[in-house]
């Protein structure tokens, strides 16, 4: 029987409880150059993005759907407590969040990682900054790293079914 099976694995949308663990744990990972800091103030705003994951009843990871227009979300932030990291929660949490997107009908979901292989693991494939304007119009002109950043961006399509396009129009690829 393997570890994973011993264990109760939950998962869940944040709760305002969860708000000190995400921030410590995501500012933990930043500061060892694995993801972007948070602040407190942007986890408080988008508590409703996020997910949470519980080993036995104890925080051990998040992350998080923020949807960046009628036809793509972003993967954010994910991040799992290095004392439960090789249990597969970052990939469990990544899932959730990619099944979210499909059942809003979005048609793409993307992330900025310096972890590219776990994503293409997940099926994205990586592409050029420039493919995602509403993602660098609405939050990388305000991101430090705009002019030299290091992140890699990666694209998933989505099996959904075709709707018709809506009066604020879509973004193409």
């Amino acid at each position: 029987m393997s570890v994973e099976a011993t264990r109760k694995i939950e998962m869940r949308p944040a709760a305002i409880g969860d708000i000190t663990p995400i921030m410590e744990l995501v500012n933990e990972l930043a500061a060892q150059g694995v993801m972007l800091p948070r602040s407190p103030a942007s986890i408080v705003e988008k508590l409703r993005d996020f997910m949470v994951v519980l080993v036995d009843g104890e925080f051990a990871g998040c992350g998080a759907l923020a949807i960046i227009w009628t036809d793509i979300a972003e993967i954010r932030s994910i991040a799992v407590e290095p004392r439960f990291q090789g249990l597969g929660l970052g990939k469990r949490i990544a899932e959730a969040l990619i099944d979210q997107a499909e059942e809003l009908g979005l048609r793409r979901v993307m992330a900025l990682t310096y972890v590219t292989g776990f994503f293409e693991k997940l099926g994205f494939e990586v592409v050029d900054h420039g493919s995602l304007p509403h993602k660098v119009f609405n939050d990388c002109l305000n991101c430090p790293k705009f002019h030299k950043c290091d992140e890699v961006a990666v694209i998933k399509v989505l099996k959904v079914p075709e709707i018709e396009d809506d009066k604020i129009g879509r973004a193409h690829v």
